[in-house]
Parts: structure tokens; sequence; C-alpha cells
């Protein structure tokens, strides 16, 4: 199974979590600057939530994604308290009929890694990181 995983971070947290799941998976957690090259079964894509919403740079990222390029998208979000970027994802993937995976997972960070604070974040408990190890078995075992 082919796989890549793709994020949005300003603050750090949620490159952190990209991190552990390209470390799971056997691959290379890449910013969205790079788009999907190459045909992936499943691609993980993650952003945090900025003014309520999903970050303009990660927006455009999903209007660009090329639906040959994926199979399945599975979300994932780093947040003070709200899912709106996992119901943005799951938005542009139904829009362009990219199957959205029901496995998703959202992180509350409160105020770690808040850039608009100057806070740093990118610091993942050991329970956090078993959170993003059962999110990946899960969207993994569905997938197959």
């Amino acid at each position: 199974m082919k796989v890549a995983v793709r994020y949005q971070s300003r603050g750090g947290n949620t490159k952190a979590v990209a991190e552990v799941i390209a470390e799971i998976l056997g691959v290379t957690a890449e910013s969205i600057d790079k788009p999907v090259e190459e045909k992936v079964d499943i691609l993980f894509v993650g952003g945090g939530v900025y003014m309520w919403d999903m970050d303009k740079s990660l927006k455009q990222y999903m209007e660009d994604l090329e639906t040959e390029q994926v199979g399945e998208i599975a979300g994932f979000s780093t947040t003070g308290m709200m899912d709106n970027t996992l119901k943005r994802i799951r938005e542009y993937g139904e829009k362009k009929g990219i199957p959205v995976s029901d496995e998703q997972l959202l992180l509350v960070m409160l105020l770690k890694g808040h850039s608009a604070l100057g806070l740093t974040g990118g610091k993942l408990s050991d329970k956090q990181k078993e959170q993003i190890k059962e999110f990946v078995e899960k969207v993994v075992a569905n997938h197959q």
C-alpha cells in the first residue's frame, strides 16, 4: 500500500503529528508545499485551526489536489478546541469525489504552539503519540 503524509503547520504542532504518522508508516512527512507526485492509496493530510477555519494555504492545497493521485484521504488536525479543519478536509474531499476516511484525528493542544502568541509547539505527550498510532492503525485497517 502506498501512502503519503502532507501537513500545514504554523506553530509546529501539526508538523509534529505528521512526523509521527510518517514514522509509523515508514514514509517522510512533507509540507503541503510538495504535491503528491505519484498515486497513493491513502493521503494523510492535516492542518491547524486558525480564526475558526483551516489555513488558506491548506484550502488551496485541497482545491489543487489531483483526484486521480489519491485513493482516500485521512484527515488530522491540531486545535485549541474546534474540529473545523477536519470538517473542511472532508468537504473538499467529497467535493472532488475522493473518499474520506471516517477515522479522523483531532488533537486538542489548547495554546501550545499558538503562533499568534509567539508560542512554540511540537511537543507531543506519550498519550498523544499513542492516539496518533491508534488513528493510523485504524485508517490502514479500514482501507484493506
